[in-house]
């Protein structure tokens, strides 16, 4: 048995250069901040969560999000800076997933699925028998993946160093909670819409609203019948109502349970063995020299790395 640790690349790269010292990193001329964020972060995390194996997840393409909603994360373009921004981590990640190769660390990447769709395969995997894996926590910024939360699932933000259990969602220690469960969470985002993955809901309402209404009317079926009724006559019950197609669109975007079949995703895992020479080669070729410090033959990485039951987690993975 053992534990991993699920890692959002890009979120976590992409958010490392808007970070001042790291977005002006460069060398001979290529960018190099969000590579160095990133890398810098899977070992903190590492050394965070000692127990677990750490497992980078990359996002693809999924294509099917845009045509249910096509200003879907439109706003991530929609400012030169954000485009500057964008196209900067773009020419990075190729070389982060290289570097991070050589360091040893598994990463899993599906064409057709966001790095999203598959932290929930793995999560979902955690209940089947005789599953090899104990514990996830999942590290990234998005609160997306609280979704995933339960038993044996929790959640970490590498930004502000929060730590989510499932209980913590019946508590005011999670943003606009509390919450009765992720079910209610998931659903109130729904219905708010998303403004980071650019996905309007219904106007006027967010998170706090929407989960008072549901509560006093019993669910969102129980809101559209109030206002059909005319026992709900405020506008915001009515604004729901309204727009219940929009709410089961947002739903179906965001609920990772609702994404196409897993059978017919092409993934791809790459791990190798943590190779030295190969890694401070890359690294003076990016030159990363502080991060090279780290990456010895009988260093602390080097010594951590040896210790992953790889087999166990590549089978998992596979």
């Amino acid at each position: 048995m053992t534990d991993l640790l699920l890692i959002d690349g890009n979120n976590i790269g992409y958010a490392a250069m808007y970070q001042p010292a790291l977005s002006r990193l460069a060398h001979n001329g290529r960018p190099t901040g969000g590579i160095l964020g990133l890398t810098q972060s899977v070992m903190r995390l590492s050394a965070l969560f000692p127990d677990a194996v750490p497992v980078v997840l990359w996002d693809g393409h999924a294509a099917w999000r845009r045509e249910l909603c096509p200003e879907y994360k439109a706003n991530r373009k929609d400012a030169p800076e954000k485009i500057e921004v964008a196209e900067k981590w773009r020419q990075q990640e190729p070389l982060a997933r290289t570097l991070l190769y050589h360091m040893g660390v598994p990463q899993v990447r599906a064409a057709d699925a966001e790095a999203d769709d598959l932290a929930g395969l793995f999560c979902r995997a955690l209940q089947t028998e005789d599953c090899p894996v104990r514990r996830v926590t999942l590290a990234s910024n998005d609160r997306d993946w609280w979704q995933a939360l339960g038993l044996a699932v929790d959640w970490f933000s590498p930004i502000t160093d929060t730590h989510v259990t499932m209980e913590d969602m019946g508590t005011d220690k999670v943003k606009d909670g509390p919450f009765q469960d992720v079910g209610e969470y998931l659903l109130s985002k729904a219905m708010a819409g998303d403004d980071s993955d650019n996905i309007p809901g219904v106007p006027g309402v967010g998170v706090k609203t929407a989960v008072k209404l549901l509560r006093t009317h019993g669910g969102i079926d129980g809101i559209c019948s109030a206002v059909q009724n005319g026992s709900a006559k405020d506008k915001k019950s009515a604004a729901i109502a309204e727009q219940h197609a929009t709410i089961q669109r947002n739903l179906r975007i965001m609920d990772w349970r609702q994404a196409p079949d897993s059978a017919q995703w092409q993934i791809g895992v790459a791990r190798e063995p943590f190779h030295a020479a190969a890694a401070l080669d890359w690294c003076a070729e990016l030159g990363l020299g502080r991060l090279s410090e780290r990456l010895s033959d009988d260093g602390a990485w080097a010594k951590r790395v040896g210790g992953w039951p790889i087999g166990i987690v590549m089978d998992f993975l596979e």
